[in-house]
């Protein structure tokens, strides 16, 4: 029996599904496009035209891709997964990189059409074309802890900006707060107090014995000496520029504002964690066993990883999560300065720079190692010495989960631990 394909390239959008259906041999479309709503009774409308379609051409095999945008494509597949009309065609679902379909429209045409159709037949095209990447999809579990990671990914990144906007703020208020360092940390309670609720003139109105006084009580007794924190007060509010009195009120209350929203954020950053936690009691977890990681950051990894029989070696690893550098060269000359290259997924980039950033800390092992690679070069250092240190967790990483997998065990009501971070 001869086996036939049928490539379906779909664009999957909040109202509606489009589907274009090419032959994989003969390259024609070869059946009228399909539009149908984004929703259940669309998706079956859609398996009864494929799975009646498929039969009555006599097709063995379906391959149907969609682009890897937004969460929209989400619960069409797990329904067309479980769809057991679907399955004597052996079904293969793939999710592409958006880069790899738009590469592929410009490498036919100079100026391609963006629209649904257009899309819709660019993906099939690419199907029916082949050389298609590893098709995998994660299962329900990590698809859930995907969730809680990538939305912790999102959380931090957005709390980490508006640090930087506090920061830009409290130089417009009081320009050599940063540099002069009267506080360990700009955003500790005692600075973030005195820069959110006191103006410029109060601050440096208020006499030496008062202003001590304020800084014990806030910084709960903890500073070894107030009465020189606040003289390191009173200098630096001297020696930065003077700010009139209107700006200084409004930026007063807006750093107010971006106060209580960095406060929030962290806590729901704290409440997310103790759910991660939670959630990854189920699952038997290797990298725990690797001090300075704990539940937060081995979720983050073990979710975007998934399956670690995807990756042979640490270096397909590495380069999934775009910790690899690029190679210049030609004819005789090779750059000796290359760049990050930065393309593969983010989210598992970002969660083992943290791990590295923890390990650095806690392991004489990899402190010894990133303090060697920040001595190497004059300029981006830390940065340089943090994600080369990722580059070696990755060598640890793929070791622990090739020879101990992760296991999902059975859902249990297990007793939530309370405060559970990395």
């Amino acid at each position: 029996m001869n086996e036939r394909t049928l490539c379906a390239g779909a664009d999957i959008h909040l109202d509606a599904i489009v589907l274009r259906l090419l032959d994989k041999q003969t390259e024609r479309e070869v059946h009228p496009r399909l539009r149908v709503p984004n929703n259940r009774p669309g998706a079956d409308q859609l398996v009864s035209t494929l799975t009646t379609y498929l039969t009555e051409q006599g097709y063995t095999h379906l391959e149907l891709g969609w682009e890897a945008t937004g969460l929209l494509w989400l619960p069409f597949y797990f329904y067309l997964a479980q769809s057991e009309a679907l399955q004597p065609f052996h079904p293969r679902f793939l999710c592409l990189n958006p880069k790899l379909v738009s590469d592929f429209k410009h490498g036919i045409t100079l100026q391609p059409d963006k629209t649904d159709p257009s899309d819709a037949l660019a993906i099939a095209q690419r199907l029916q074309f082949g050389h298609l990447p590893t098709g995998y999809l994660a299962p329900a579990h990590w698809q859930a802890v995907r969730r809680l990671t990538r939305y912790r990914f999102q959380l931090a990144r957005t709390l980490n900006a508006e640090k930087v906007r506090f920061a830009a703020m409290t130089f417009v208020k009081v320009s050599e707060w940063q540099r002069g360092k009267p506080f360990a940390t700009l955003t500790g309670t005692t600075s973030a107090t005195l820069l959110t609720t006191y103006c410029v003139h109060e601050l440096a109105e208020m006499p030496l014995p008062q202003l001590t006084q304020l800084v014990q009580r806030l910084g709960r007794s903890r500073f070894d000496d107030p009465a020189q924190t606040a003289q390191h007060v009173q200098r630096t509010m001297e020696t930065s520029f003077p700010i009139a009195p209107e700006l200084d009120a409004a930026v007063t209350f807006t750093l107010a504002m971006q106060w209580q929203h960095i406060q929030s954020l962290a806590k729901y950053l704290r409440q997310l964690d103790r759910e991660i936690a939670h959630t990854m009691q189920r699952v038997a977890n290797p990298l725990l066993s690797v001090r300075g990681l704990g539940p937060v950051i081995t979720a983050g990894i073990l979710a975007e990883i998934a399956e670690i029989a995807r990756f042979p070696t640490h270096a397909q690893l590495a380069r999934y999560a775009g910790l690899v550098w690029l190679k210049r060269a030609s004819g005789r000359f090779v750059a000796e300065e290359t760049r990050l290259t930065k393309t593969g997924n983010s989210v598992l980039r970002y969660y083992l720079i943290e791990g590295a950033d923890r390990m650095r800390q806690w392991d004489t092992e990899y402190q010894a190692y990133y303090w060697r690679k920040f001595r190497e070069v004059p300029k981006h250092q830390h940065k340089r010495a943090l994600v080369l240190t990722a580059r070696k967790l990755i060598r640890l990483v793929h070791a622990l989960l090739t020879s101990n997998p992760p296991d999902a065990r059975p859902q249990t009501q297990g007793k939530r631990e309370e405060g559970i971070t990395d």
